[in-house]
């Protein structure tokens, strides 16, 4: 209990708040029409589709492409994320960063029982996150998700973070509107300490036409845009209310944008984004640090806009949190 003495107070008070209750956006129809949505489940994912046309793909089973090194495997993420126009926006297991997939939840740089502990990059062999069950299925008022529920464990001392993970997609044809809910609880009896680093907690892995890892795949650099107007060179480590991801694809332009909630803790959130990688990370640790105790819950929450073409921002203004 002696790391960051002088800022457990500041900081429960600013947890507490964030954990307060938010209203829920709703999609805007009622007697629960889901409308023109539908969900799919096999043993290994769940998929919800708009009319004949996938939204999102969410992981039951563990995954390891072949050839890939076991320490990679991993579940409970989403990929593929789909632009209206059917084009595949994010990456799974990428070429070069095979810990780094689509939209995924994990912690950095932290401290468990005096032990550094990295549930992000998985092949440092210390920690993952797992998919352990489907809660329910909802579908009600012009929109259709879902609850799942993931452990965060690590490999020395089992369960760390127990993981609600609510999906909603709404009933619109474009752009796609994905809401995203994250309740992470401490389980066990000692403090899980986040320390700071530029990067953890959310992650955004973009499109394999965006790696230049992937010599196959790759059309161009990813381009980012934020509520503040800035781009690669000058976004990172800024504090924007949203930021876009898009670039090049086999059929023109597309994208996605995460627009996180003005109750998450430290809103406006920090974001890490890479000058040379497809992929961001909103993080309330880039600056300073935080800690979960002890059966404390961390709650967070995102929308995000999948697109085609350029990063609309007037759009994206009136898609915003109310």
């Amino acid at each position: 209990m002696n790391h960051y003495p002088l800022l457990f107070p500041c900081f429960l008070v600013l947890f507490l708040a964030s954990c307060g209750p938010a209203q829920e956006s709703k999609g805007g129809k009622e007697d629960g029409d889901k409308g023109n949505l539908r969900l799919e489940q096999t043993d290994d994912y769940l998929r919800i589709l708009h009319k004949d046309q996938p939204v999102l793909n969410y992981w039951l089973s563990p995954q390891l492409p072949e050839g890939t090194a076991e320490h990679y495997t991993r579940s409970g993420f989403l990929h593929p994320i789909w632009s209206p126009a059917g084009q595949i926006v994010s990456d799974g297991f990428p070429a070069g960063y095979a810990h780094q997939h689509g939209f995924f939840t994990a912690w950095t740089n932290t401290t468990f029982r005096d032990s550094f502990t990295d549930f992000w990059n998985t092949q440092k062999g210390l920690a993952t996150v797992m998919h352990q069950q489907l809660v329910e299925v909802q579908e009600q008022d012009g929109y259709i998700g879902f609850k799942t529920n993931l452990t965060h464990s690590s490999k020395h001392f089992g369960p760390v973070l127990n993981e609600d993970l609510t999906i909603r997609v709404h009933d619109r044809e474009a752009p796609f509107v994905i809401d995203i809910r994250s309740e992470q609880t401490n389980v066990t009896e000692d403090t899980l300490f986040l320390n700071k680093h530029l990067y953890g907690g959310l992650g955004i892995r973009g499109s394999k036409h965006w790696n230049p890892k992937d010599t196959v795949n790759f059309l161009g650099p990813a381009e980012f845009l934020t509520s503040e107007g800035l781009t690669v060179d000058s976004a990172n480590h800024t504090r924007p209310e949203w930021t876009a991801i898009y670039g090049d694809m086999p059929q023109g332009k597309a994208g996605m944008a995460v627009i996180p909630h003005p109750d998450n803790f430290r809103w406006p959130q920090p974001v890490r984004v890479h000058p040379e990688l497809p992929y961001f990370s909103v993080s309330p640790i880039i600056f300073s640090p935080a800690f979960i105790a002890p059966g404390e819950q961390y709650l967070s929450r995102y929308r995000v806009v999948v697109f085609d073409g350029a990063v609309d921002s007037d759009a994206l203004k009136m898609l915003q949190w109310e």
